[in-house]
């Protein structure tokens, strides 16, 4: 995910966790105490699986909080090899892996139009809804992929808005 600045402890000395098996199916779910509103988990058009309100969620609400475990950019660096990532950039040094004790947000996909944004309180991420949002509609977050490195590879975008950019880390 992206750029979000909050202070949080970094867990890099912690005892290494275990890591999902890359083999083992994935069963996304949504931890009920993360979100005051029924959400579900389930296969996205966009990318691999999504989060879908069970019901309309009022504008300015929030949604769902980011969590899992808290690691720094060593330990990220070393999961970075998994296929599929669930890495969120909280402030410099500081990362949350949804891989490990995620409530289900790890599973909010992008899109160039978000219908929630970020928002950081007593550090703690939570997603918050930027309008009303209808029963079965996916949850979507702007991740707002930097493009500091000229020579990495365009990151296509798929989230088949009319005002998508074309790439997650467009310039």
């Amino acid at each position: 995910m992206t750029n979000v600045r909050q202070e949080l402890v970094d867990a890099t000395a912690a005892a290494p966790a275990q890591l999902p098996s890359e083999n083992a199916p994935v069963k996304p779910r949504i931890d009920s105490a993360a979100t005051r509103f029924h959400l579900e988990a389930r296969p996205s058009p966009i990318h691999r699986f999504g989060v879908f309100a069970g019901q309309v969620i009022p504008a300015n609400a929030r949604v769902i909080e980011y969590t899992g475990e808290r690691i720094g950019y060593r330990e990220a660096e070393r999961r970075r090899e998994r296929p599929f990532l669930y890495l969120f950039w909280v402030a410099p040094g500081r990362l949350v892996d949804g891989a490990i004790g995620g409530s289900g947000a790890e599973f909010i996909n992008h899109s160039c139009a978000a219908n929630v944004v970020v928002d950081i309180a007593e550090g703690r991420v939570f997603f918050v809804s930027l309008r009303e949002i209808a029963i079965g509609e996916e949850l979507l977050l702007d991740y707002r992929v930097r493009a500091d490195d000229i020579d990495a590879p365009l990151m296509p975008c798929r989230c088949g808005a009319a005002s998508c950019r074309g790439f997650l880390n467009a310039p």
